[in-house]
């Protein structure tokens, strides 16, 4: 009899039985045997072993009485101190058949049942566990993918300035060094950081990207480097980094300027040492991921005000991509707007002409102050005014544009 699973309310199912044979060899039951419930009950109650050598007249249960059990034993099976079965044995001939040194012998059977049935449970909570991470990983690489597409990482643009940037993502991709994005904000910093990622050896494991200015210092440590339950409050469990999460794949920190300086001295660690510390852990765990970076400021100027320290910016500086304004690349402009517009037309069901060209022409002299995001924002916004198989006019632009 076993316990069915790790809990207050838990109980014990009967799960394997074996007779005598008439040539004394154990056998399979021909049908259900009928198990006394008061005796594993009582085993569990007292957590002590059990020997009635009659037991109709020492235990007078109807479970007893109904399975004509004559004599009996039954012992815990022990993980730690918990009882997680028993092991019972019954004569059903007649009394006085079980004797103290059955119960010695038994209790030996169980000894070795204990440590068997623990470590079965051990290997299947283990395997169940590892094909939830593989099931985990996978969704995750799958939702990624789906957000970008399939998993192909396209990155739109023929004017000069990203031709040369995609040469320097060409370069860099299957090395191991930390790369530093630079570029104002919607330039597509982390489109660049997912090419470098999806292009790369590391593709098939995952690519996690962080926002460190989205959320508070305390959070964010917690955040790249997991912690351990009871380490501050509320953290009632332990929780994976994404740095750990990562592990194999690319980690892209977008907005490190935005570190503090204690934060980074950690992140210098890590990226020095390849191995973190969660939050009130006692040791380290090595982890290979490949670190790309990301900032919408100047690190060098920042590192002379003391607000970024001197040797992660280094670290982080190996191979710097410097991403171009949308201003600086405006021969690319149609070719985003009309990539944008195919796009949002699909999700929302409609058909669209394509723009007209005065409308092109406005939109490629515009300063595009953020940069390809903003744009990217603008189309969205003429497709749901647009008619359906209409072109894009001047009159529907934002009147800034």
């Amino acid at each position: 009899v076993l316990r069915d699973r790790d809990a207050d309310d838990a109980v014990y199912v009967p799960v394997l039985t074996r007779v005598r044979g008439p040539d004394g060899k154990p056998a399979s039951p021909d049908g259900p045997v009928v198990v006394a419930r008061s005796i594993f009950r009582k085993v569990v109650k007292e957590r002590a072993a059990l020997l009635a050598a009659d037991a109709p007249e020492e235990m007078g249960s109807a479970s007893i009485m109904g399975a004509s059990i004559k004599s009996t034993l039954g012992v815990p099976l022990w993980r730690g101190d918990d009882i997680i079965g028993v092991l019972q044995a019954d004569n059903r001939s007649a009394p006085g058949m079980l004797t103290p040194n059955d119960l010695d012998l038994l209790l030996l059977v169980a000894a070795q049942a204990s440590t068997a049935v623990s470590r079965a449970r051990i290997i299947k909570r283990l395997t169940l566990a590892e094909e939830q991470l593989k099931n985990e990983n996978v969704f995750l690489k799958g939702s990624e993918q789906r957000r970008r597409g399939g998993g192909e990482v396209t990155i739109i643009g023929e004017s000069q300035a990203m031709r040369r940037v995609l040469e320097q993502v060409d370069k860099v991709v299957d090395t191991r060094v930390t790369v530093l994005i630079e570029g104002e904000t919607g330039t597509g910093k982390e489109l660049v950081a997912a090419a470098l990622h999806y292009r790369s050896r590391r593709r098939d494991k995952l690519f996690v990207a962080q926002n460190c200015a989205a959320i508070s210092e305390n959070l964010l440590e917690s955040e790249l480097f997991g912690h351990k339950r009871g380490s501050f409050t509320g953290a009632t469990e332990d929780k994976k980094g994404l740095f750990e999460i990562a592990d194999g794949g690319t980690l892209f920190l977008d907005e490190v300027n935005s570190t503090s300086l204690s934060l980074q001295s950690k992140l210098l660690r890590a990226l020095q040492e390849g191995e973190i510390r969660p939050v009130g852990a006692t040791s380290a765990k090595p982890v290979d991921v490949r670190i790309v970076a990301a900032t919408n400021k100047n690190l060098e100027e920042l590192v002379r005000a003391g607000q970024f320290r001197e040797d992660l910016y280094y670290r982080l500086q190996v191979f710097p991509i410097r991403l171009p304004p949308l201003r600086e690349r405006r021969d690319d402009i149609p070719l985003l707007a009309n990539h944008f517009l195919a796009r949002y037309a699909e999700e929302l069901g409609k058909s669209a002409a394509g723009f007209a060209q005065q409308a092109t022409e406005l939109l490629m002299t515009y300063e595009w102050p953020g940069n390809v995001r903003e744009l990217q924002n603008e189309v969205q916004r003429l497709v749901i005014q647009i008619d359906d198989g209409g072109f894009v006019v001047p009159d529907l632009l934002s009147p800034n544009i």
